[in-house]
Order: structure tokens, then C-alpha cells, then sequence
């Protein structure tokens, strides 16, 4: 069982051998003139969706959980450091897509606050470039790829009226219980969505990470709710151990991603910061104790299997994989969420692409009519693709 980033790389070279095999059967059918309108347009929209194929992760956590370093250590430690913003308080202010397009420059796209005031989607949105304000990427200079990235953390300070008219401000029993702000200003993220067009190996190979804060950017952009985390092939809970589940981390979780019960094969809960227990004191029997304690109050809080919920901390994993400690990296328990998350996700990938090919193509074989292929035309260009 390799490392998810390691099972990731297979499956894409498993799917791009599975498009070779379906180009070829296209030729086969071309030379043996049995490719007609209809099946040559079948064939190019299976070739497209193979080159399409994404395989979307989805990060939730309210603020101070380390989601951001999370990613940072599954997907970005081979940079030696940390590229997405990963402090204390508040990172990641607005949902963040990172992905990779070869049509447009390495960049990162951002779409105002303002255009929540329009009441127009942000998928709809994406089809007007001139609505986004895009910031150039080096790819080739980590320090500044570090510094451009800090742009999902910029605020501003608003009166609570402009606040409240972007969803930001409400005067309901919580927020009279904080007081209002002395000087009338509240401050809200600047952008509404971001996405980091950055040509990493495994978003070229159609990995798509969505980065996407707690209860307050959940709760304001039904979008997330109604298409991004509902299509999300897997979706990433973070809570701290140190802080337990908070009220909040239970309304976003019951409100919008617990599912429906059979449903929940690709959903984790991650219980971070473990190396808060790691005082000198406790001996490493105690910090299991506790750390199984934790997990079992989780559990009966969320309604989640015991099996579902990981113990990590990203933050010494992240530190391990760049300094190749592996004592760390085992200490940190990274590697058992990578291993969870290759066990159920790459799988059931695979199983659904291999079996929506291998049904089309042997529908276009049925419909190529009474034409017999010799055992060797069958294994080479119908069957080898298909396997195991």
C-alpha cells in the first residue's frame, strides 16, 4: 500500500494507458472501415471525459484547525517548505480551488467579495475572465509562489451594513453575545473564491484540492453546499485536539457534510495537532489513551465511525517529509490518513472509470456488427485496458 500521492500517480498512469488503448480501437476501427459518425462522436466524448477526469479532495474546517498545513504536508512537502499560508488565526479566508488548466498561465484567479451583491454563481462567474483579478505565478521561485499565495488570507474592514449585506454580519443571539464592534467596522475576506492554476505533478494529472473555510464561507455560498462539496470524491473534516468539537465544527458538520448513512465512504474526520499531547510528561501509552479517548467522544458527537476518524499532526508530518525523519513521520501518524485515503478513494476511482469504459467500448463493439476480431485484436485493443 503506497502513500495516496503514490497511488494517485498509478491511477493516472493507468488512465492515460486506458486512453493509448481506446485511440487504438479507434484506429482499429477506422482501418477496418467500421467507424461511422455516431461511433467516432462516442469515442471522442469517452477520450475527452478520460482527458477531463478529475479527482477532486475537499479540506473543511472552521478556523486554527491546521487544514491549510494539512495540505501542505500531503500534497506539497517536496517544495521544502510551506506554500499555502499556515499560521496561527485565521488563513484561508475565502474558498480556494488548486488545480491545473495548460490553457491559461500559471496564476491565481480571484473573485471579489462585491459580486456576492450580483446573486450570480461563481460556476456562472468563471465564464467571465474580466470579473476576476488575476495574480501571475513563477513557478520557478518558491519564496514567491510562498508570497503570492497569501492573497486567500487578505480582509478588509467594512461598516456592518456593508457586512451584513455580503452575509458576514448578522445581529442574532451569538453575535450579541460578542458585542458589537466598538468602531462599527467589520472586517470580511476581500475575494469570494480563488483558484490557484499551478502546474504541481498531481493537479497536472487531474487531482483538483478545495480548500474551503469553516461555517461563515459555508453558510453564505450555497455553492459549495448545492455542487463543489457534494462532488467532492473525498471530503476532509479537520478538527484539533487540543479545542475537541466546538459547536460550530457540529453545525457544519450535521448542516452540511455529514451525508446520508451508506454514503459517507469517502469521508474522514482529522483530528489534528496530536503533538500538543507530546509535553515530555506523558508516556507515549498515556498520549494513545487519550488520543483513543478523543477519538471515541468524536465519534459519539458526530455520529461517525470510530474507523473514519484519524489522529494526525500535520504539522510535524509536513516537518518529517522535508527534513526525511522518518521516526517523526511515523510519530505523526501522517502516513496512516495517506494510507486511509489511497484504500478508499483510489479504488473506487478506478472501478468507476475502468467500468464506464469498458461498458462504452464493448457497447461500440456490439454495434460494429457481425465482424469477428482475432483472439489477438481482443486482447490487445478490448480486454488488456480493462484488467486489474
Amino acid at each position: 500500500m503506497g502513500s495516496l500521492v503514490e497511488r494517485f500517480q498509478d491511477y493516472s498512469s493507468w488512465r492515460a494507458g486506458v486512453t493509448l488503448r481506446v485511440r487504438a480501437f479507434r484506429r482499429w476501427l477506422e482501418d477496418n472501415e467500421l467507424l461511422d459518425g455516431q461511433t467516432e462522436a462516442r469515442l471522442t466524448r469517452l477520450l475527452e471525459r478520460l482527458g477531463d477526469d478529475k479527482l477532486t479532495i475537499a479540506f473543511v474546517a472552521e478556523f486554527s484547525r491546521g487544514k491549510s498545513e494539512l495540505i501542505n504536508a500531503i500534497f506539497f512537502a517536496d517544495y521544502g517548505r510551506r506554500l499555502l499560508p499556515s499560521s496561527t488565526g485565521r488563513t484561508t479566508m475565502c474558498p480556494t480551488e488548486l488545480a491545473w488548466d495548460p490553457q491559461f498561465p500559471p496564476c491565481i484567479q480571484l473573485l471579489p467579495i462585491e459580486t456576492r451583491a450580483a446573486h450570480v454563481t461563481i460556476a456562472e462567474l468563471k465564464g467571465f475572465p474580466e470579473e476576476w483579478s488575476a495574480v501571475p505565478l513563477d513557478v520557478n521561485d518558491p519564496q514567491g509562489l510562498v508570497d503570492a499565495f497569501q492573497q486567500v488570507r487578505v480582509t478588509r474592514r467594512v461598516p456592518i451594513e456593508e457586512a451584513k449585506h455580503y452575509g458576514f454580519f448578522t445581529t442574532g443571539a451569538a453575535a450579541r453575545a460578542a458585542g458589537l464592534p466598538a468602531d462599527g467596522m467589520v472586517e470580511i475576506p476581500c475575494w469570494r473564491h480563488a483558484i490557484i492554476n499551478f502546474p504541481h505533478p498531481l493537479l497536472e494529472q487531474g487531482l483538483v484540492i478545495l480548500d474551503t473555510p469553516g461555517l461563515n464561507a459555508i453558510g453564505n455560498e450555497p455553492e459549495l453546499t448545492l455542487n463543489l462539496l457534494p462532488n467532492a470524491h473525498a471530503l476532509l473534516f479537520v478538527l484539533s485536539i487540543d479545542t475537541g468539537v466546538s459547536k460550530s465544527d457540529v453545525d457544519v458538520w450535521r448542516d452540511h457534510l455529514a451525508g446520508t448513512p451508506g454514503q459517507d465512504k469517502a469521508r474522514f474526520v482529522v483530528l489534528n495537532k496530536i503533538d500538543s499531547l507530546w509535553d515530555g510528561l506523558r508516556t507515549d501509552e498515556e498520549i494513545d489513551g487519550e488520543i483513543g479517548g478523543q477519538i471515541g467522544s468524536v465519534a459519539a458527537i458526530l455520529g461517525v465511525a470510530p474507523e473514519r476518524i484519524v489522529a494526525v499532526s500535520a504539522q510535524k508530518g509536513l516537518v518529517a517529509k522535508i527534513t526525511d525523519d522518518g521516526r517523526l513521520l511515523a510519530r505523526s501518524r501522517l502516513p496512516d490518513l495517506e494510507h486511509a485515503l489511497s484504500a478508499q478513494l483510489i479504488p473506487s476511482k478506478h472501478e468507476l472509470v475502468r467500468d464506464a469504459t469498458r461498458a462504452e467500448v464493448m457497447d461500440l463493439v456490439g454495434n460494429a456488427g457481425d465482424y469477428k476480431p482475432s483472439r489477438e485484436t481482443k486482447g490487445v485493443i478490448l480486454y488488456s485496458p480493462f484488467g486489474e
